[in-house]
């Protein structure tokens, strides 16, 4: 017998058995094994940032330029494939519209990804890498710069002026969300036509063809191995209009680049939805705002971009004469009235995913009135 092991030979010095024994209650346990091995040989951690991976994709962002023109500029995106867009994550997702700062932060990380892999080819996995670990280590998150004006909000993230993407007919027939429903010229009327596909369902099944036991079954009821039927709708809607502030050719050139690198509008679109056919930027003739739109009879306004609930609360009534300017050339009137009101909870600006962006807001779609 080896000096120093005891005499049942567990594998584990006496020392760490005393040890054990003392804390536990128990020296023949494998359990206690592997916690003393893991102590002894320490796991490294999955994501760890790395400094020159960082830098590399830092100094690859595109720069685009100056966004203080106050020219607001309607952007027609019309799409070769339908675009699956949701309200937000869930079993049973809503359909929802798209965003134009969303869709141009993952265009402009692509493209620095894709700039930065041309200069550092012997670091391509770890440049790939690095969104995981971005997602688990806030030091290393990038925003990556883009040709849209920002709005500065007191103690809060900054604000893109820009609109979410409005279904579109015609240059004179264009949906406007209000409330539940959408205003077609002086008509209300529900979402536009949608579909079904049935790959996109999430689902599981059980074992046929032939009797069998399973040693262990999954819990298809509940927990993370619930079984899922939940049909993931998407609309038929081709063609969107955005309005926007900012760098017209710098909103154009991420715009060509998504195109040729077949980066499309919205979720599944590795499977062909979302492919951009083409668009056009030109000033807007109809509005000369971006976060609101006239409804039917033009009494009321209705928002076309999700905004932060204490903005609006407190801007609302304002008697400061340049917030006022400021409301004039995002909402079209000095102040104004809250009506129908969608509150909700989610985020105002990209990365609309990231829960530590997320906060009450007021949803595209509430209506107001000015004063």
């Amino acid at each position: 017998m080896a000096r120093g092991r005891h005499k049942r030979d567990t594998g584990i010095p006496r020392v760490y058995e005393r040890t054990a024994r003392e804390y536990t209650g128990c020296t023949d346990c494998s359990e206690v094994r592997r916690s003393i091995m893991r102590t002894r040989n320490p796991a490294p951690r999955a994501f760890q940032p790395d400094p020159k991976v960082y830098e590399a994709l830092f100094e690859a962002r595109w720069i685009f330029g100056s966004t203080s023109d106050r020219t607001v500029y309607e952007l027609q995106l019309d799409l070769a494939t339908p675009a699956i867009i949701t309200e937000e994550k869930g079993n049973a997702p809503a359909i929802g519209l798209p965003t134009l700062d969303g869709f141009l932060s993952y265009v402009a990380f692509r493209a620095a990804l894709g700039d930065a892999l041309q200069k550092n080819p012997n670091i391509a996995q770890s440049l790939i890498w690095q969104w995981n670990t971005a997602l688990r280590d806030k030091t290393v998150w990038i925003d990556f710069p883009l040709p849209l004006r920002e709005i500065i909000l007191p103690d809060t993230l900054t604000l893109f002026d820009c609109s979410v993407g409005l279904p579109t007919y015609t240059a004179d027939r264009i949906l406007i969300p209000a409330g539940a429903l959408f205003a077609d010229q002086m008509n209300l009327r529900p979402y536009p036509a949608v579909a079904d596909s049935i790959p996109l369902r999430r689902r599981v099944t059980n074992p046929f063809g032939r009797p069998m036991t399973l040693k262990r079954e999954l819990e298809t009821a509940e927990g993370p191995n619930k079984s899922l039927d939940n049909r993931l709708y998407f609309p038929l809607t081709t063609s969107y209009t955005f309005y926007f502030r900012g760098d017209k050719n710098g909103v154009e050139r991420l715009l060509n680049y998504a195109q040729q690198e077949h980066i499309g509008l919205g979720k599944k679109t590795v499977l062909g939805y979302g492919q951009i056919a083409r668009f056009r930027i030109d000033k807007a003739q109809n509005t000369n705002t971006t976060f609101t739109h006239h409804i039917l009879n033009k009494s009321h306004l209705s928002l076309i971009k999700s905004l932060p609930y204490d903005y609006m609360f407190r801007i609302k009534n304002t008697q400061d004469q340049i917030q006022q300017a400021e409301n004039e050339q995002l909402f079209g009137c000095r102040q104004f009235s809250l009506i129908a009101v969608i509150e909700s909870f989610g985020a105002y600006r990209s990365p609309y995913w990231k829960r530590d962006k997320q906060t009450q807001i007021l949803r595209y779609g509430s209506v107001i009135q000015a004063k």
